[in-house]
């Protein structure tokens, strides 16, 4: 049997309600213990004192330690110890490496508060709870006759590779390993390699142990692939509203496949009439199917790099769901009146069948706007030309209107990774969004809106999309922020109004420091999630709002287009259907926000992942940059095409200290400060292609 069965033999046995306290020697008798094992057991009952588990008195008698402890699960460790999350959040928990009884960042643990400090308590592990911490990714380095891993989060400390794995293994290859012995003080532990994925120098290696590492699924069963590929290629409109005469058109960008969002629009005596046309997903994704039992699990499509990962099987995303034009799709319509001043006046739903006119692309109409466009380009649009127009106007009085009603809007770029024939990322290039870009989300912030709004007034089971007000705490470091760059925080305070944070984000807009500034406000934001009851938005200052829009990608959309239909189509009573979907709509809600944060954490770290490979080709360069964040190690700097990197503090020249109030680290020798929105010009000096992290120096 092994120590640690043993051990919990033993604490089992004292913990039980009848136990008296034992001698040392009565215990051994109670475990019917030989006398050539008694001092193997007294190492180990001593042993276990020092872990905290017991506590042996000076009659030699044994009980169980009692403590105060609370669940908690660790996150993070360094060389000297590492943090713990309390269950309730309410604090992390510091715990010295000579506390933590081997445990490793995710395991669930608890942990009993040692003292209070003006920073953080300081605790102990008591008991480890759950091993999360089994299997991991990480970078395999030789050192001398030895194999070490450096995983890839939370641990920083290299872990002693199985001997025997040695032999297939190369330098600095990403692997995937799992824990053989867990580490101690004296002790960091053993691992066994289970795969390589190649170069950690490579981003689609990395790239690919992310995948794994968050246990993304990437194929489909079997049993999946068949139910997508029996779904008949030709729609039915009996029962539908038949809009295939009409011009509609999907906007997307040019290499886009799974088009689930076309739009209609003409003109109104006081206004407009806008159709947003959604793909029916839900007339093909049913209840008990396997298509969307592996649909709820993947809970969203995943977009990063040259790959997207789909929810459904292409079959259907590139398929018969797709709005693909010059042929007949089912849809899900939404017709929304809106007057000359941009205010929603009413909505209808229908089930619908529509034929695309055209593939439009951004781009594309950028031009046309941009009066740029060619010949063959206006004739490819030549029948949709008024509709374009049209869409212009109303998109212009749509942005009126939230900006009246005080909605939030953070115009963050984005961008686009360029990659060679051998998937190698060779180019970043920052991606604007331009009038096509706002005005396709415009109407799709509008129909969102108009479906959630039907749902609450009918008192449907329903999945909405809720975005809560920013936590105090938050807004108490953003004002700091705002005030150490001299913006009026005035209003920035707990119970504030979405307008007034956009007025503040209006007050640094065109500024240099206005970037920086715009990722902190972000920040400061509460994560919008999927929730049963409708909360309402606070960035969109909206009082209902869902996301209806994108089916074939977000399982939410799919379902309350289930719901939706249900009602429409008149197969069940509202009773009916408030009975059936009641339960479900609240375990969708959690696992749809669940794998969103999945999801995005895998899209954040492959886009860290390729823009590090990028700039592995570019060690040595120079570029321009702007400051966006000041810590007391150093501070970081983003490029003009969103590469971001560190420049750390021992590479300054002088002795900086940080001014924490006024975000800045500063040289009283020299004089020299380096605040956030500073513009400099940096070398690349390091990259780390497996972590997605880039190092500059001043140049």
């Amino acid at each position: 049997m092994s120590i640690t069965k043993i051990k919990e033999r033993v604490l089992q046995f004292i913990k039980t309600d009848g136990y008296r306290p034992m001698q040392i020697n009565e215990l051994g008798t109670a475990f019917s213990l030989p006398e050539s094992a008694r001092p193997a057991f007294l190492r180990l009952l001593q042993q276990m004192e020092r872990e905290g588990t017991l506590t042996i008195s000076r009659s030699q008698k044994v009980e169980a330690r009692v403590i105060e402890t609370m669940p908690a699960t660790i996150m993070n460790m360094s060389k000297r110890g590492g943090f713990a999350q309390l269950a309730d959040q309410s604090t992390d928990v510091y715990i010295d490496k000579s506390h933590l009884m081997g445990a490793m960042p995710t395991d669930e643990v608890e942990v009993h508060i040692l003292r209070q400090t003006d920073r953080l308590p300081e605790g102990e592990v008591t008991r480890i709870v759950k091993r999360n911490f089994v299997e991991f990714t990480g970078t395999f380095y030789r050192e001398g006759g030895r194999g070490l891993v450096l995983p890839d989060f939370g641990f920083k400390e290299r872990i002693e590779v199985d001997p025997a794995d040695l032999k297939t293994l190369g330098e600095h290859e990403k692997v995937m390993a799992q824990m053989v012995r867990y580490p101690s003080v004296a002790d960091n532990g053993q691992v066994h390699v289970l795969m390589s994925y190649g170069s950690a120098d490579s981003g689609a290696a990395c790239c690919q142990a992310v995948l794994d590492r968050r246990h993304a699924r990437q194929s489909f069963p079997d049993e999946v692939l068949a139910e997508a590929n029996a779904i008949p290629t030709t729609c039915d409109p009996a029962g539908r509203l038949d809009l295939r005469d009409s011009i509609i058109l999907t906007v997307d960008s040019a290499h886009s496949k799974d088009l689930d969002d076309a739009i209609s629009i003409e003109k109104l005596e006081d206004g407009y009439r806008l159709g947003v046309h959604i793909a029916d997903v839900s007339h093909y994704v049913q209840p008990g199917t396997a298509l969307n039992e592996e649909a709820f699990e993947r809970g969203t499509s995943i977009y990063f790099g040259n790959r997207v990962i789909p929810m459904l099987p292409e079959a259907l995303s590139n398929g018969i769901c797709s709005l693909n034009p010059r042929e007949d799709r089912l849809a899900f319509t939404v017709f929304i009146d809106v007057d000359a001043a941009g205010d929603m006046q009413g909505y209808t739903l229908h089930k619908s069948i529509i034929r695309s006119y055209v593939k439009g692309v951004y781009d594309e109409i950028n031009e046309i706007y941009a009066a740029t466009a060619s010949k063959d380009l206006l004739e490819k649009y030549k029948d949709a030309l008024p509709s374009i127009t049209l869409m212009r106007e109303l998109a212009e009085r749509l942005q009126e209107a939230r900006k009246r009603r005080g909605a939030i809007d953070f115009d963050s770029d984005d961008c686009e990774v360029v990659f060679n024939e051998q998937g190698v990322a060779v180019d970043i290039v920052r991606r604007t969004r331009g009038i096509s870009e706002r005005m396709i989300e415009e109407f799709m912030l509008l129909a969102n809106e108009a479906v959630a709004t039907f749902a609450s007034e009918k008192k449907l089971p329903f999945v909405y999309r809720v975005h809560e007000e920013p936590d105090a705490l938050k807004l108490e470091n953003f004002a700091a922020s705002l005030a150490a760059v001299g913006i009026n925080n005035r209003k920035i305070r707990p119970g504030l109004a979405p307008g007034d944070l956009a007025e503040v984000l209006h007050q640094i807009e065109g500024t240099p420091k206005e970037r920086a500034l715009n990722q902190m406000a972000l920040r400061t934001m509460a994560k919008a999630k999927y929730w049963p009851e409708c909360l309402g938005h606070f960035g969109l200052a909206l009082k209902y709002y869902s996301q209806f829009t994108s089916p074939i990608r977000r399982y939410p959309d799919l379902s309350i287009h289930r719901i939706l239909s249900e009602l429409l189509e008149k197969t069940a009573t509202p009773e009916e259907i408030s009975n059936r979907y009641e339960s479900f709509v609240t375990e969708a809600s959690e696992q749809s926000s669940e794998r969103e944060v999945n999801a995005m954490q895998i899209e954040w770290d492959c886009d860290d992942i390729y823009k590090a490979e990028y700039m592995l080709q570019h060690v040595g360069g120079t570029f321009p940059g702007t400051i966006t964040g000041v810590k007391s190690y150093g501070f970081y700097v983003e490029l003009e095409n969103t590469v971001e990197g560190l420049v750390r503090v021992e590479t300054l020249k002088g002795w900086f200290d940080y001014d924490e109030k006024n975000m800045q680290l500063f040289c009283t020798a020299n004089g020299r400060r380096y605040s956030i929105g500073d513009s400099v010009n940096v070398l690349a000096t390091r990259v780390e292609v497996a972590l997605g992290q880039v190092d500059f120096e001043l140049a």
